[in-house]
């Protein structure tokens, strides 16, 4: 097992070092770097039926059961699976939803090979689970392996979550030998049939339209040994490790109710497509992708969401956001397409171009998962699938939004509806909604045209107050009162007896969501013109 540190079987799953990739806590505790410009082999595993699985758990025993029974069937999986990359020294760089992407440093594609093919193995004698009503589910695995050049690097605002990345040419060659991979098989990308020749047996090689090969491997010739990495003596600080975790996350790890994480609940999936940094050839690719990821994670936290996962492919980086995981508010789905207005003007700040967003709403399931060594945090459902689909299917600087979503957001926001677009794993046209805009500013003052009636002697406190401030006396003056007691009315009516007197006013409204941006009141007194 590579960089285990001591637990007890009931603390196995309660270990917030697992998620830090294995290498990396190596590297931070003992001091040492990661380069950022790295050699080796990549590895891709896509597992197959988790979604069927959750939705059959929920219907035979309700969301708390059904979400405990789903942890179970996952970590049994992983648990297995991550096994086998920790025999060959390999570690798991990030999840993104069922699948892991994996890096094997100093590897020719040998290691990667057997051990895909070990993987394989051991995915035969887990993949069928039997639930407790006896309904048979069986899960599916393909994987991609490549060789070569990478950068290795880490993004993010620690306050939030620290987060590690593999980016470049290689990744993207990756994920296109992935696409080309059916399940049940381990395909070689060009680079990694190149790197190996004769040493293993293929099948069937495959060739893109573009020449591009890839070969479904069947057998490596060669002996190939186990490379466990080294262990670690002692666990890395608190400070060190709470970095890299979700504060609500760490949290509820930290206080030892991590039974709390584990649940089928609705939620809305948040996906975000960006290109516009190459990550071979451009020295300030790094500072430029933490900027931007800097900016998503400010913009999806100060509206209660969490970003979950960042992941590149040969289609470009995405992101994937929940709203309503692991913390709910009852306007999770006003808050997503809020925080996606904001993230799609990305483009103008940052380097991140061709930016496209998909939003669906669905019952997901939320939880910790993976090995006893390397864990995460995700959202996994068919909203999840949806979402992903929405945001390619959008055209650059687009937001796609499923109707059952636009239904829960509300209609504060401005839509376009659009002709039903068909995707992977539907079989009727999905209705889509493009977000355009939002109308709370345009709402915001409506019926105050109307005259105000009463309200005589508040009026008159506040023009004796501007009075006093005209003649240089400055003040500062709160309003309190019950909900619908009319305060917004009150000052409305202020501010345009003011204006009537030539004085410039500067107006800003709080509201439910982004309540945890700081001086989130004064942005729109800050963009007056």
């Amino acid at each position: 097992m590579s960089d285990q540190i001591a637990v007890s079987p009931h603390e196995t799953f309660d270990n917030p070092q697992a998620y830090i990739p294995g290498d990396r806590r190596h590297a931070l505790a003992t001091g040492s770097e990661i380069p950022d410009r790295v050699r080796g082999a990549a590895l891709f595993a896509d597992i197959s039926g988790f979604t069927p699985l959750t939705e059959t758990l929920a219907k035979e025993l309700g969301p708390q059961r059904g979400a405990e029974e789903l942890t179970a069937n996952l970590n049994r999986v992983f648990q297995a699976l991550i096994s086998e990359l920790d025999r060959f020294g390999g570690h798991v760089v990030y999840f993104s939803g069922d699948a892991i992407t994996c890096w094997i440093d100093g590897d020719d594609g040998a290691r990667a090979t057997a051990c895909g093919l070990a993987m394989q193995r051991t995915m035969s004698q887990v993949q069928e689970v039997v639930t407790p009503a006896g309904a048979r589910v069986r899960l599916a695995m393909k994987i991609a392996v490549a060789v070569g050049a990478a950068r290795r690097f880490v993004v993010g605002d620690p306050d939030i979550q620290l987060i590690d990345v593999l980016a470049g040419r290689l990744i993207d060659a990756l994920a296109a030998a992935e696409h080309r991979a059916e399940k049940g098989e381990v395909v070689l990308e060009q680079s990694a049939l190149d790197s190996l020749g004769d040493r293993v047996e293929a099948s069937e090689v495959r060739v893109d339209p573009s020449g591009h090969r890839c070969g479904v491997v069947t057998r490596i010739i060669e002996a190939v040994h186990a490379a466990p990495a080294p262990v670690l003596e002692h666990p890395l600080p608190e400070d060190v490790v709470r970095e890299w975790l979700l504060p609500s996350v760490y949290e509820r790890l930290h206080a030892g109710r991590r039974e709390f994480l584990a649940e089928l609940r609705p939620a809305i999936p948040v996906f975000v497509r960006f290109g516009g940094i190459d990550y071979d050839n451009d020295d300030g690719a790094i500072a430029k992708l933490d900027d931007f990821i800097r900016h998503v994670q400010r913009i999806v936290t100060s509206y209660g969401g969490n970003l979950l996962h960042l992941a590149l492919g040969d289609k470009g980086a995405y992101l994937y956001a929940a709203f309503g995981a692991p913390l709910a508010h009852e306007d999770d789905a006003a808050r997503a397409a809020a925080a996606a207005l904001e993230l799609r003007e990305l483009s103008s700040i940052t380097a991140a171009t061709d930016i496209q967003i998909g939003i669906t709403y669905g019952r997901l399931r939320s939880g910790m998962y993976g090995h006893a060594q390397r864990q995460t945090f995700t959202c996994l459902g068919d909203a999840v699938n949806l979402s992903a689909r929405l945001m390619a299917s959008a055209p650059p600087g687009q937001i796609y939004v499923a109707e059952q979503a636009r239904r829960a957001a509300g209609d504060v926001f401005t839509w376009e509806k659009l002709a039903p677009i068909m995707v992977k794993g539907k079989a009727e046209p999905v209705p889509v909604f493009a977000l355009t805009g939002s109308k709370r500013q345009s709402r915001r003052h409506s019926g105050n045209e109307l005259p105000i009636v009463g309200r005589w002697a508040e009026l008159d406190t506040l023009a004796a107050r501007l009075d006093d401030a005209l003649a240089g006396h400055g003040r500062l003056l709160g309003i309190c009162a019950e909900a619908g007691m009319g305060k917004s009315r009150l000052i409305a009516e202020f501010v345009r007896t003011a204006r009537q007197r030539g004085i410039l006013v500067g107006l800003g409204e709080c509201q439910s969501y982004g309540k945890n941006a700081s001086y989130f009141v004064w942005r729109e007194i800050w963009f007056s013109r």
